[in-house]
């Protein structure tokens, strides 16, 4: 586990943040809300040559900060992943991360060139006067360069696995744990009806914290949060079951009168359930 101020990220994020780094040579890094790097380390994964060189022997650690926490301050405010081209040449990315409307942290991926942007380091003339060489300029040439077609395929396809590592719920606020039990139970089994009583027990928790957690973490009351989960599993059911009719689908979560599930359903879906799956199907 990795681990932030507020959040916890599973392994299996940097499991794919290393397989995307070794697929398309384009670094992938996790930081906090707080702005600060957690992973990867410089010893597992360390920054390309060019950049090792511009930080250490240039002096320039301090410049590519402060323009990393200037561009999560960007992507923050609008609110979604922004690219750009920073201050030594090279392309990046940044996005801000929220789970359950927090700020958990942000994603930065980066260190490669445009092919159409110049082809010479914005500082090798200065490395040349000072070291007298130009292996700056060859660590330069020798990052990885992409079309900007590529680029944008790159950033699509990063975006896509943010969106699943979110969706996978591979982030969760370090208090999730505490209700992780009762959210699956709900979950997997929306036949069983569960009480608040029941799910403190499930949890070891008294009802009061139950109720306060499930509003911090979901944002909803226990209840609304199992209502919910319940039509989700029904709006799932109705699509992989096309030719079982909607009554039984209502039973097989929990419902008994299937009037009520389909009014309950309208409520929220904003379609009945016959609706739902005609629009739905083949989706």
């Amino acid at each position: 586990m990795l681990d932030a101020l507020t959040h916890t990220f599973s392994q299996k994020v940097a499991e794919l943040f290393d397989l995307y780094t070794d697929l398309h040579g384009a670094r992938v890094s996790l930081f906090g809300p707080d702005k600060q790097l957690i992973y990867p380390d410089a010893a597992g994964r360390p920054n390309c040559a060019y950049c090792r060189m511009l930080r250490e022997e240039m002096g320039l650690d301090a410049t590519c900060r402060a323009m990393d926490q200037k561009m999560m301050i960007d992507a923050l405010q609008k609110n979604e992943m922004i690219s750009y081209t920073c201050h030594a040449g090279m392309r990046e990315a940044v996005a801000p991360l929220f789970v359950g409307g927090r700020l958990a942290g942000f994603v930065m991926i980066g260190q490669f060139r445009s092919q159409a942007a110049p082809e010479t380091s914005p500082y090798a003339q200065c490395w040349e006067g000072e070291k007298g060489n130009g292996a700056l300029q060859a660590a330069f040439v020798a990052s990885p360069v992409f079309p900007d077609e590529k680029i944008d395929a790159l950033l699509t396809m990063f975006r896509k696995m943010l969106e699943l590592i979110l969706s996978s719920r591979l982030i969760r606020p370090k208090d999730y744990d505490l209700i992780g039990p009762v959210i699956e139970q709900m979950r997997e089994h929306p036949e069983i009806p569960l009480s608040l009583t029941e799910a403190a027990r499930l949890s070891g928790r008294s009802a009061s914290t139950v109720t306060r957690l499930f509003k911090k973490l979901t944002g909803q009351s226990f209840k609304q949060c199992q209502i919910r989960l319940t039509l989700q599993r029904a709006a799932e059911l109705l699509l992989s079951m096309p030719n079982r009719p909607v009554s039984e689908i209502a039973r097989q979560v929990g419902f008994e009168d299937p009037f009520y599930f389909s009014r309950l359903f309208h409520r929220h879906m904003g379609q009945s359930p016959s609706e739902y799956r005609t629009h739905n199907r083949g989706e």
